[in-house]
């Protein structure tokens, strides 16, 4: 099986980072309001099975740390956090579960694009707000290759011209991650593009143990507040389908940026990965 190699920083420039989101440079200071962390280079070097194109399936469950890498050479993150109290407080999430970082992102100081560094300087994303807010319109992220300025939906160069969106990063089991946007029809590309949608939601009843009641925590606050129903929207449990793109004309699986239906500035659990990778991952938080 081939492999790719991605080797990186970890810095996310030229894309947006911080608070106020800046990009003027790898060396300068970004904030990050909540947060004692600050980023710094990284020494990343994955490598991986490449599995554009294909459709097999070993499913592994993610954990903490890097489960896949963004084009800019970010690495991704789930969005469970480790275990102890929500920053700036004393509670403890109950016995079995674990604070979103996403929905808790004020907490954790994650800025608009989704991302905060880790107390090693580790920069990395819970959530695709990074491609609207840190890398659409940034001409520097366009113009960093040509696969991103080669072609456009409109003035979007991160679709390409036929509205499917275009590659963003890779998962640590070597399928592609796009944007939020596919053709309609799995496997027919004539009939037109829609934006994808997670198949998760949040428990209508209080999971067993959670100990607190949604209106004290509201349902989202924990990750264990979700749950998967099968065809509620286009994406499976791993946030994904296999499909014609047109990168893989014949069909690859690939994990899609998954949004509130209609709203991309809100992001919809599982974010980027399911609670399982559809395959087997040899690097990263493994």
């Amino acid at each position: 099986m081939a492999t790719i190699t991605f080797v990186s920083d970890g810095d996310p420039y030229p894309a947006l980072a911080g608070a106020p989101l800046t990009n003027t440079g790898t060396t300068e200071q970004r904030l990050f309001p909540g947060s004692p962390n600050s980023i710094t280079e990284q020494a990343h070097n994955y490598t991986f099975n490449y599995r554009g194109g294909a459709n097999t399936s070993n499913p592994h469950t993610t954990t903490l740390g890097a489960m896949g890498i963004a084009l800019n050479g970010v690495v991704i993150f789930n969005p469970m956090t480790g275990p102890g109290p929500l920053p700036g407080s004393s509670v403890v999430p109950p016995n079995g579960f674990q604070w979103d970082a996403v929905y808790n992102e004020s907490s954790y100081g994650v800025d608009a694009c989704g991302g905060h560094p880790e107390a090693n300087g580790e920069y990395h994303y819970h959530s695709g707000k990074f491609l609207l807010n840190g890398w659409m319109g940034t001409s520097k992220v366009e113009a960093s290759n040509t696969y991103f300025s080669g072609s456009s939906f409109g003035t979007d160069k991160f679709r390409h011209a036929n509205g499917h969106s275009k590659i963003v990063g890779f998962a640590f089991d070597g399928y592609p991650i796009y944007g939020p946007f596919a053709y309609i029809f799995a496997t027919d590309s004539a009939q037109g593009t829609r934006q994808m949608t997670s198949s998760y939601r949040t428990k209508p009843i209080v999971a067993e143990g959670r100990v607190y009641a949604y209106s004290q925590y509201p349902a989202g606050t924990f990750i264990q507040d979700y749950e998967y129903v099968n065809n509620l929207g286009t994406l499976d449990e791993y946030n994904g389908r296999f499909c014609h793109t047109p990168d893989f004309p014949t069909g690859t699986y690939a994990y899609f940026l998954s949004f509130d239906n209609g709203n991309l500035t809100a992001p919809a659990y599982p974010y980027i990965l399911g609670p399982q990778t559809k395959e087997q991952r040899p690097v990263g938080g493994v």
